[in-house]
């Protein structure tokens, strides 16, 4: 039997994907990166957006034509679209045998087993107490390794949907995370990301309320193979700092906050229950400059969010300036259907106002872009390289998470190189190697650098 996955959206949907491979795989199933060819195919959505759940749509009614060819082929659709549709999807897409939940995607070759034999159907149970060290897995990198430490988020900023779809917070037991680390470790796996709807959050649900990032990347970096810690994604009022101290004090632990802030006027955070205002993000921000040698900072923002006025949004292009992040993700405000702005807020601000938002702040963060990327000309940096882009060169990433393009070959994926930076961009840095790992020019007191 084969099978093959579509994955949608965020990180941990990814990490959720290589436990549902390593599952269907240990029970024989062959995985196929050609859906025409799979006896299963299972469509693992994101919801976050509203361009995410269409992208999700226009998957099923592809693979609903490959159903009409062939009566036997299973099609399940499970992740956050699924959690916040349930039934509709059945409903809607006749050819959808089931639907299953962000809670027991572990449970995949059983809930496979059931659609073969009963009728179509929904499965949204809670199996957290399922998600150990002990399930198998098909990491798709071969370097770096995705480990979920927390799910769920108990904030509900009023545009997310993220609450309803993956419930409240819950955090894995430290020894059991740690056991995934020593997976990655044995396997000589040279960086892992701690990965978390309120990653920062960690462990404030054991009893004392106060998170443990901090303590899970000290231990995580005892492990000789692991060479970097990353984490994501942060929320401002859970990073503390101790945390701010271990990423300063540890050399393991990669030198980037995401951060995201979303907006820069207090009127438009107080509006999205961000239960932050922007003086505390920024002097926030001005702690971890203060603290991190070399840190840079990336983020989230929404344009046009119900009722923001030029004023309000000109109060955001200042904190941009301000803040001057390595990477900002912007996107336009859209009503997700279950949340509290598209319930109570009107989306009063016209598209094209939108639009005119998102390409100033766009254009404005390029040249900060650019601006920062000017310190790295003819500097030597140190990257782990990752796979081919589409170009043919390859790229790696600094321990600050610059990101570099270089020419090279494939027996480096995975080694640590050292770059000369001869180009740079409002985007990557460009470069050529002048020493990789082994060599004896390469310097090893530096190497992880």
């Amino acid at each position: 039997m084969k099978f093959y996955i579509k994955t949608f959206g965020c990180q941990m949907n990814v990490n959720e994907s290589e436990i549902m491979t390593g599952v269907l795989e240990k029970e024989g199933f062959e995985w196929t990166e050609n859906p025409q060819e799979a006896d299963f195919i299972i469509l693992n959505s994101c919801a976050v957006r509203e361009k995410a759940e269409h992208k999700l749509y226009g998957a099923i009614g592809h693979y609903e034509k490959l159903k009409k060819k062939r009566e036997d082929l299973v099609i399940a659709v499970g992740g956050c679209v699924a959690e916040k549709e349930k039934k509709n999807i059945l409903n809607r897409f006749h050819g959808v045998n089931f639907v299953f939940g962000t809670r027991n995607y572990m449970d995949i070759k059983n809930l496979y087993d059931k659609a073969k034999k009963d009728k179509r159907f929904a499965d949204f149970s809670d199996n957290f107490d399922k998600i150990t060290a002990e399930l198998p897995k098909h990491p798709y990198s071969k370097h770096h390794g995705w480990i979920n430490i927390i799910y769920g988020c108990n904030k509900y900023c009023t545009y997310c949907i993220v609450p309803y779809t993956r419930h409240f917070e819950k955090s894995r037991p430290i020894e059991d995370i740690l056991k995934e680390v020593k997976y990655y470790n044995d396997n000589n796996y040279r960086e892992i990301t701690f990965l978390g709807q309120n990653v920062d959050s960690y462990g404030k649900d054991f009893g004392d309320k106060k998170p443990k990032l901090d303590i899970l990347i000290r231990e995580a970096s005892k492990f000789k193979s692991i060479k970097r810690i990353w984490f994501l994604t942060s929320y401002p009022t859970d990073i503390t700092d101790k945390l701010i101290e271990e990423v300063a004090n540890n050399s393991k632990a990669a030198k980037n906050f995401h951060l995201p802030v979303q907006a820069g006027s207090n009127n438009i955070l107080k509006k999205m229950n961000r239960r932050y205002t922007r003086e505390f993000y920024i002097d926030l921000i001005e702690k971890i400059k203060n603290t991190v040698p070399k840190v840079t900072i990336s983020g989230d923002i929404i344009v046009g969010f119900p009722g923001e006025t030029d004023e309000d949004f000109m109060d955001t292009v200042d904190l941009v300036k301000k803040i001057r992040y390595e990477r900002l993700n912007i996107a336009e405000y859209s009503p997700r259907e279950g949340t509290i702005s598209a319930k109570y807020y009107e989306d009063d601000i016209p598209k094209r106002i939108k639009n005119k938002r998102f390409q100033y702040l766009m254009n404005i963060q390029k040249q900060i872009n650019h601006e920062e990327n000017e310190k790295y000309l003819d500097k030597i940096v140190t990257v782990i390289q990752e796979n081919k882009t589409k170009s043919g060169a390859y790229l790696g990433r600094t321990i600050n998470n610059k990101v570099v393009i270089f020419e090279s070959d494939e027996s480096l994926i995975g080694k640590f190189v050292k770059i000369k930076i001869n180009k740079i961009s409002a985007g990557p840095l460009y470069g050529e190697i002048v020493s990789k790992e082994n060599d004896r020019v390469f310097n090893k007191t530096e190497s992880y650098i």
